[in-house]
């Protein structure tokens, strides 16, 4: 989820939860607010009523008019209570109208001159209260709703106006890659902590690309240094074989010192190509028939293991084409199909299918049960001893996949299957 959609999240609901407080607040003021102004009207009526009917005792009868009504009776001193002011709505019948009409009540006592003590009903009609009501709600929700989108409208403008600055460096980085030429990094702001933003995202990629160029050095020495001294210990070695003079047991001492350095120089070369593809030093990619390339790997390693007789079935023949550098896409599949004849027994078999996007590999294998699925890509996790393996052909190929996103699954299913899915 992007930055400025969780922000936006976040202040949507702590905006609509305060200004739905709000809104209630102002909701039930404002209902507090229409009683109230109907109860000081009440008020006035009744000190004018009492003040007049006290003047006149005449005018100590009902009154009714269009608006407002009065009635006053008579009670005894145990009922009258002259501090009481009592207000509620109730609903008397229009003659006019039909219907019943809401009004507001006020109910009060007083005392004459003469010790009587009367209980004044005053009524006033009002508002219909219940159309009131759903008028006063429905125009509070679309003032706060309206109210609420602006304020989140104007918010996410902002928002993203102030942190364009944070969006290029994300961008900008992004876009980025070691190696490679990228675009000036250009951030004008005059916000300090994105200044600090900057300065922090520049020396990192400084240090990055002059880690990365050592790193890059390294290799290329390693791979100049190293081959040389090897090859030439090589070369001593067979001319030193070939010597009339030499012993069969030196001979035999010879060869396991020609075996062992030929075991170093495949590790060295698997290392170096390790590193090389970790460095991201295969930017030349080409459009792969990786069909064609599984046929040609495929049937050199077969004459190479003939001895071994392994039945080659192609279930699915599919067709698969996939962008990326074309020395690592040999070596991806010539180590998966090696890894399947030299981990086979005699006679055994191994099965290829591409379907789809699909590519699938599987063989029967040296030993009928899975191998541990969380090391089997780990360097030197499984070398197995007294072989050839240098311990690093599964770590390569998982190198390679990691690098151009295929996605690669270990079964075992009738064998040592390997899955690779090609987005």
């Amino acid at each position: 989820m992007k930055l400025v959609h969780y922000t936006f999240r976040k202040l949507s609901v702590a905006l609509a939860i305060v200004l739905l407080l709000w809104a209630v607040f102002f909701y039930i003021r404002i209902l507090q607010e229409v009683d109230d102004e109907t109860n000081d009207s009440l008020e006035y009526y009744k000190e004018l009523i009492i003040k007049q009917a006290l003047a006149d005792s005449t005018l100590l009868t009902d009154h009714v008019d269009i608006m407002t009504k009065y009635y006053i009776r008579k009670v005894s001193p145990d009922e009258a209570d002259l501090s009481k002011n009592e207000y509620y709505d109730s609903f008397i019948y229009s003659e006019i109208e039909k219907e019943y009409e809401p009004v507001r009540v006020l109910r009060t006592y007083f005392r004459t001159a003469d010790g009587t003590y009367y209980r004044l009903t005053v009524n006033t009609s009002t508002l219909e209260k219940e159309d009131m009501v759903e008028a006063i709600f429905w125009s509070i929700v679309l003032l706060y709703g309206v109210l609420l989108a602006c304020i989140l409208g104007v918010s996410h403008f902002v928002f993203r106006k102030s942190m364009q600055p944070f969006y290029y460096v994300i961008g900008w980085l992004n876009n980025f890659r070691l190696g490679k030429p990228n675009a000036l990094f250009i951030n004008e702001t005059g916000v300090d902590e994105f200044k600090t933003l900057n300065r922090a995202t520049q020396d990192a990629i400084r240090k990055s690309e002059e880690l990365y160029t050592r790193q890059k050095e390294f290799v290329e020495n390693a791979a100049h240094e190293l081959q040389t001294p090897l090859a030439i210990c090589m070369n001593k070695l067979e001319l030193l074989s070939e010597n009339p003079a030499c012993t069969e047991e030196q001979l035999m001492e010879i060869g396991k010192l020609q075996q062992a350095l030929n075991q170093i120089i495949k590790l060295n070369k698997s290392l170096l190509l390790l590193s090389r593809i970790d460095n991201n030093q295969f930017p030349e990619t080409k459009e792969i028939d990786l069909n064609a390339l599984i046929r040609t790997v495929t049937g050199d390693l077969a004459e190479i293991y003939a001895h071994k007789h392994i039945h080659i079935c192609n279930v699915a023949p599919g067709t698969l084409r996939y962008r990326m550098n074309e020395s690592l896409a040999a070596t991806l599949v010539t180590n998966l199909v090696k890894n399947a004849f030299v981990h086979n027994k005699p006679e055994g078999f191994i099965r290829i299918s591409i379907s789809g996007r699909e590519w699938t590999i599987g063989n029967s294998g040296l030993s009928e049960k899975a191998l541990p699925a969380d090391k089997l890509f780990s360097r030197f996790a499984l070398k197995e001893p007294k072989t050839d393996s240098t311990g690093l052909g599964l770590a390569i190929v998982k190198a390679i996949t990691s690098l151009y996103a295929i996605r690669i699954n270990y079964a075992y299913e009738n064998g040592h299957t390997f899955n690779l899915f090609f987005s």
